[in-house]
């Protein structure tokens, strides 16, 4: 005889749905489940109180932190989930402190991707950000700001797996590896990354917008970056570091401690 624990159960119910559709509502999970709204509440209670789940700022929606077998599609690393729960929150007091809105991105191998956002919690309304996003890492600010406190040799190897794809290698800029060490120079040398000149964003309009980005480390790996954001016709990203560098490095640094206890423990 098989005994089953019901509340379990529904548990595994809600992680199964947001391991197969990634991102779900309140509403999209009482549609897939079956479960009654207020039985969901309870359990997605519990499921973010443990850091199971995750209820992401930049548009409400659930999803999870765990990888389970019977997940269909793309899965984000399970890392992922305490790097959100460690940096979201000095992300939003940095929104709050500056007004200017900030997206945390993670290295995905070869690529940058977005994991949150603090854009709706920014008086500045920008072009929304779409989480989960993929970007060109030698493109994007972000990229930029991780390339440039990685080992030399790891940077040549990111470019030679991508040496011929136009989407996300050098080859999209017209760049050798060469050329583009000039940048990463440039990069330490002031401190901060920002988008290549020719890189417009992944949208398929230009997003019109400027970034600068410091990286985040877990003790000494390179996980990821924050990013402020602006539009490109307010402010030069010089005279915007010049403003708010300080504030983004502090964050960068207080989420680098936490995930860095987040190791020792």
């Amino acid at each position: 005889m098989t005994l089953e624990n019901r509340s379990l159960e529904r548990g595994l119910m809600v992680l199964e749905a947001l391991s197969r559709d990634r991102a779900l509502s309140l509403a999209d999970l009482h549609k897939v489940t079956g479960l009654p709204k207020s039985t969901l509440r309870r359990l997605l209670g519990t499921l973010v109180a443990r850091r199971a789940v995750r209820r992401s700022v930049a548009d409400g929606l659930y999803r999870s932190n765990v990888v389970l077998p019977m997940g269909a599609g793309q899965r984000m690393p399970a890392t992922v989930g305490p790097l959100v729960d460690h940096a979201m929150p000095h992300v939003l007091e940095l929104t709050r402190r500056i007004q200017w809105p900030s997206d945390l991105h993670m290295v995905s191998d070869l690529r940058m991707t977005i994991v949150d956002s603090t854009r709706p919690a920014s008086p500045f309304h920008l072009y929304p950000g779409r989480l989960h996003r993929q970007l060109n890492i030698f493109g994007s600010a972000s990229g930029m700001a991780c390339l440039a406190a990685l080992p030399e040799a790891h940077v040549d190897e990111i470019a030679r797996r991508t040496a011929e794809d136009v989407t996300w290698g050098l080859a999209r800029f017209g760049l050798s590896v060469e050329a583009y060490r000039e940048h990463l120079e440039a990069t330490r040398a002031r401190g901060y990354g920002v988008r290549l000149g020719t890189y417009l964003g992944e949208t398929v309009l230009d997003d019109r917008l400027w970034a600068i980005a410091v990286p985040v480390r877990q003790r000494e790996a390179v996980v990821g970056a924050i990013t402020l954001i602006w539009p490109r016709d307010f402010s030069s990203p010089e005279d915007f570091a010049a403003t708010h560098l300080r504030p983004l490095e502090e964050t960068a640094d207080a989420v680098t401690d936490s995930l860095s206890a987040l190791s020792r423990e």
